[in-house]
């Protein structure tokens, strides 16, 4: 009898169980799609390549061969592009313009011919423009050096890598009258042109990329190359009025490159005014000279002119006055004369006019021009 209650027990549990299993599925029925759901292939690896107003999206192309178009969302879903994926290749790409300058997170689903869709992938990126631009700097140049073979030397400033300079652009004419651009990488401290054509000048300007995957590059203005300092390897001194004796009074110490060396005119021997006459090695147009007293010793040598004079000649025969100018014996670093008629001269003559003693003390002489 105990047998018989036993299995009745379990068979009403099985009948109960059985209901309420039915019930349940008949509740969920509405939520279960026959055959489950179908996922595309997800879009692999993208990337997102920032750019001028413009984001490039690309990913892999991935193992899916069901996957026949994509679409990308960003602005929270309310902006999207439609993508065809092509039947060969390994990368798909798509480029979305006119793009406001920001940061954007974009969302990518893939689809199959009948709308099925890839679980989203998100990828971040951002677009630059006007306020990007506003903030680059132009890598400034220190000096531009010219020698007698024409070749000029790009001394180069400190280059604004903070925001993504990468290169400095050189526009010249060259001798044969192309105009060439030549880039040059900021690592470089200095630049050289072989090829410029005579009595031109050069246009200069910085390239930025504001990221390592952004498409477009970013250009300052053109700035002007300005003035050619006459490389002094050139120079010869044929001629002056006296030097003291030891080499560091040396006339030739004027032309050395720097104004810690001097030339002192003879001590005890010597009156105003003096001079020293070179030879540049080869005619150019001359707008400026540039004079230092010297710093030699002391770190300043008040013995140097108060009135200084500049004559020009293309021959060393024939000589234009260039004019008087006073010079200020008190101060160090160098001091620039314009010379207003742009004379063409292969010689020129330094005079110390006049000065508070018999002799003389300078530190370094510069011409500049094209």
């Amino acid at each position: 009898m105990k047998k018989i209650l036993h299995i009745g027990l379990i068979l009403l549990v099985t009948i109960g169980l059985y209901s309420a299993c039915t019930k349940m599925d008949a509740t969920y029925k509405q939520y279960v799609v026959p055959g489950g759901l179908t996922y595309t292939g997800k879009a692999t690896s993208p990337k997102a390549y920032s750019g001028l107003n413009r984001i490039k999206i690309a990913w892999l192309r991935g193992a899916d061969p069901s996957v026949v178009k994509a679409k990308i969302f960003w602005n929270n879903f309310a902006d999207s592009l439609a993508v065809d994926i092509p039947p060969a290749g390994d990368t798909i790409s798509a480029m979305i313009e006119n793009l406001d300058e920001k940061n954007y997170t974009f969302v990518i689903r893939t689809y199959d011919g009948k709308g099925n869709s890839s679980i989203p992938v998100e990828v971040v990126g951002g677009s630059y423009g006007v306020k990007y631009q506003a903030q680059l700097l132009t890598r400034p140049v220190n000096s531009t050096i010219i020698n007698a073979k024409g070749v000029l030397t790009i001394n180069w400033g400190g280059a604004d890598v903070s925001n993504g300079a990468f290169a400095s652009e050189v526009k010249y004419t060259d001798v044969a009258g192309n105009v060439k651009y030549k880039t040059f990488s900021v690592d470089l401290k200095t630049s050289e042109i072989t090829d410029l054509k005579p009595g031109t000048n050069y246009q200069f300007r910085t390239i930025f990329k504001p990221d390592s995957l952004s498409i477009d590059n970013f250009y300052t203005s053109y700035s002007g190359g300005g003035l050619f300092a006459f490389d002094k390897k050139d120079w010869k001194i044929i001629a002056f009025s006296s030097q003291h004796p030891g080499s560091d009074n040396t006339v030739t110490n004027f032309i050395d490159g720097t104004d810690a060396t001097r030339w002192h005119s003879c001590a005890g021997c010597s009156s105003y005014p003096h001079f020293a006459t070179i030879d540049m090695g080869v005619e150019r147009t001359i707008t400026q000279f540039g004079v230092w007293r010297t710093t030699f010793e002391t770190g300043g040598d008040s013995r140097a002119p108060d009135k200084i004079q500049f004559f020009t000649s293309t021959d060393n025969v024939n000589w234009a006055d260039q004019g008087i100018f006073n010079f200020n014996r008190l101060i160090n670093g160098e001091q620039r004369y314009l010379i207003p008629n742009n004379p063409k001269a292969r010689y020129f003559k330094f005079v110390g006019v006049s000065g508070p003693e018999n002799n003389m003390v300078m530190g370094e002489i510069s011409a500049y021009g094209l």
